[in-house]
């Protein structure tokens, strides 16, 4: 298996070009295709003004933000021509009318790039959010932090590995970015967990068998919250991309008291491989 076909989703200003440009590096390592899309709904300011204003002051709004569409899609076709990916792109933009989601559409792709969300409310109606398409597209998703740079493929991978499903299944989405020659190490996380019982047949043995090289840490986790522990750790031994199940938990309760994932998208400083 290899990566053919990417979807980067356009996930508002605070993005700065870096999910992007952590896309066409990886469209053109694998030689892949490049689908860039946006979905828009309606913004929040329209939203309030829609009952309240004339017809015209209405109207300048809708073109106002038909406009910042028309440049999202224009910076799209600029970078990945000048990124020399012309011939094997495509840009898709969901208006609100059509009545499907990011989510629907990337369930057609081998994996979504895209950034954080927004906090600014004025580009809220252009987010992405990483975690609803991570638990609706069963897909995986790389989430890119504003200014990360990539440098090309991903070197030094942390995997943050408690041997649940979430965490099973991103690694075996992951594995052909794994096969490239990178140094994996497994991080685990509390008071006894251990990576394999049953060595030949754990991840270790697993990753052996595909020719990734791999070590194994752990980590007792006291004093720190285990997304403290994550990316405290990437920083330390320099990693490149940290994979990561996504929600194995209730994603309501994470929205509402907190969570690892969640968590790990507000912080982390590399890009975050997630699946569910």
């Amino acid at each position: 298996m290899t990566i053919k076909s990417i979807l980067y989703a356009y996930s508002g200003e605070q993005d700065e070009g870096s999910g992007l440009d952590f896309a066409i590096k990886l469209a053109h390592h694998y030689d892949a295709w490049l689908t860039g899309i946006v979905r828009h709904g309606y913004s929040k300011m329209e939203r309030r003004i829609a009952t309240i204003v004339s017809d015209e002051v209405h109207l300048a709004v809708q073109n106002a933000e038909k406009k910042r569409i028309a440049d999202i899609t224009q910076r799209f076709q600029d970078t990945v021509k000048a990124a020399s990916l012309e011939g094997r792109t495509s840009f898709i933009d969901v208006e609100p009318q059509m009545m499907t989601s990011v989510s629907e559409i990337a369930r057609c792709y081998d994996m979504v790039i895209t950034g954080n969300h927004p906090e600014d409310e004025q580009y809220e109606f252009l987010a992405a959010y990483p975690d609803r398409i991570a638990l609706q597209s069963g897909r995986p998703v790389v989430v890119v932090p504003d200014g990360f740079k990539a440098k090309g493929p991903a070197r030094k991978v942390l995997i943050a590995w408690d041997g649940k499903r979430t965490i099973a299944r991103a690694v075996g989405d992951a594995m052909p970015m794994l096969e490239q020659g990178t140094q994996v190490t497994l991080l685990t996380v509390g008071a006894s967990h251990t990576v394999d019982q049953h060595p030949d047949h754990g991840i270790m043995g697993l990753l052996e068998r595909h020719n990734v090289e791999a070590s194994h840490i752990h980590d007792r986790g006291t004093g720190r919250s285990v997304a403290e522990t994550i990316t405290q750790t990437a920083d330390e031994m320099g990693s490149d991309l940290i994979i990561m199940g996504a929600y194995e938990h209730s994603k309501f309760s994470q929205d509402i008291f907190g969570g690892v994932t969640t968590e790990m998208l507000q912080s982390v400083k590399v890009p975050v491989f997630m699946a569910h």
